[in-house]
């Protein structure tokens, strides 16, 4: 019985990786980039003919609204903090949340820098 499900587990993966080979041959990254290309038509996007520039323009818009997210709990924590009347809980709480947004904030703008110079890498930009 325990035999069985290994033999049965090493034939499945047999056959995945001989179908590998086939998908790859159908054209697979062809049509890929054909249905992008009607995507882009259909919604005015930019035209993009490779998948990587969608990936590290998702991926960096993603950061960019992650780092206004940070930008706006500053500055809510700052309004707390002058809302706060001499409130020392307050304040306390108040000034660790800028310093927990500011933190923040810098690790998204350096994930971005980051992003930005390997993806140039990797599309041979200048």
């Amino acid at each position: 019985m325990k035999y069985k499900k290994i033999i049965f587990a090493v034939l499945l993966l047999a056959a995945v990786v001989s179908l590998v080979p086939a998908v790859a041959e159908a054209g697979l990254k062809t049509d890929i980039i054909k249905n992008m290309g009607k995507v882009q038509a259909v919604s005015d996007l930019p035209d993009y003919d490779n998948p990587t520039v969608v990936v590290a323009v998702v991926i960096q818009g993603l950061l960019g609204i992650v780092a206004v997210i940070f930008f706006i709990l500053v500055i809510i924590a700052g309004i707390k903090w002058m809302m706060a009347g001499g409130n020392e809980e307050t304040v306390g709480k108040s000034k660790q949340t800028i310093l927990n947004g500011a933190l923040g904030l810098i690790v998204i703008i350096f994930s971005y820098a980051i992003t930005s110079i390997v993806f140039n890498i990797i599309l041979n930009r200048d």
